[in-house]
């Protein structure tokens, strides 16, 4: 038995902009202050459903719990998922306080949060600079966790290239992993890893280990644990030329790449990875 775990922004479900696609065709699953705001393709739901209807598949996302219990599953949600870029288990959407507790072991070997909150304040600060009459930029923290930044219009360019370098090597120094994703640029403890928490959960299920899918930096632990994965043709890990060795890249990009992941991670946990 094999367990299907995948990250979900821009790997299973998209934004309006990242779809790729005119989000009258696609199917809604998510709705935030009134509005939707989150979709997957017609024939996405239906392999969605087949897929959590098996009992192994594993949504995985660097999302907070409030955030990842805002999407919508085709009937019954998954049993189990992987929230917090792995530092918080849920089950049946509640945390999983024995992993919460080993996880917040693990946090304790970095610098605390509040201190690389503090760099990204730092950090937005001369973005806001840079880019005169955008917004302020918002950090935000997940506490005992990790801290993220939330970018506005045209401050992205500002930091890629060397900026963002610079700011990896400093955070790697505090015990900190760095990617930037759409507008959202994340700081996570080295030690709290997405394939960490699958793979406590393969061994809570008696798996034989799993498959998995994602499209960043902070994926590739997870695609590198797998006995197989898919990325999509779009996404961080695209954009970068990430070398993920054995990850194969879907044919299409945006909401249809999502769709051919869908299918493949039914695939395997249905009929093996000979599909």
């Amino acid at each position: 038995m094999l367990l299907a775990a995948s990250d979900l922004d821009q790997t299973l479900i998209f934004s309006s902009r990242s779809a790729r696609a005119e989000t009258r065709s696609l199917v809604p699953v998510e709705r935030y202050r009134d509005a939707d705001i989150s979709w997957v393709t017609p024939t996405a739901w239906h392999s969605l459903a087949a897929l959590v209807r098996t009992g192994r598949f594993v949504p995985v996302t660097t999302r907070t719990p409030e955030q990842y219990l805002r999407v919508r599953w085709p009937g019954r949600p998954p049993e189990h998922a992987v929230t917090a870029n792995g530092g918080i288990i849920l089950r049946h959407g509640v945390p999983d306080p024995d992993w919460t507790a080993a996880v917040t072991a693990r946090v304790g070997a970095g610098a605390p949060v509040e201190e690389v909150a503090g760099r990204l304040r730092d950090l937005t600060a001369d973005l806001q600079a840079a880019v005169p009459g955008s917004a302020d930029p918002t950090v935000r923290v997940v506490p005992g966790l990790f801290a993220y930044a939330v970018l506005r219009e045209g401050q992205r360019p500002v930091l890629e290239g060397a900026r963002l370098g610079e700011l990896t090597a400093e955070l790697l120094d505090l015990g900190y992993a760095c990617s930037l994703q759409g507008r959202k640029l994340y700081a996570v403890p080295v030690g709290v890893t997405k394939s960490a928490a699958v793979g406590e959960l393969v061994d809570r299920c008696g798996a034989a280990g799993f498959v998995a899918a994602g499209d960043s930096l902070l994926d590739v632990d997870l695609l590198r644990a797998a006995r197989a994965s898919r990325r999509p043709r779009h996404g961080e890990l695209f954009l970068t030329g990430a070398d993920v060795a054995g990850s194969e890249l879907t044919a299409a990009a945006g909401a249809a790449a999502g769709e051919e992941i869908a299918a493949w991670l039914l695939g395997c946990v249905e009929g093996g990875l000979e599909r």
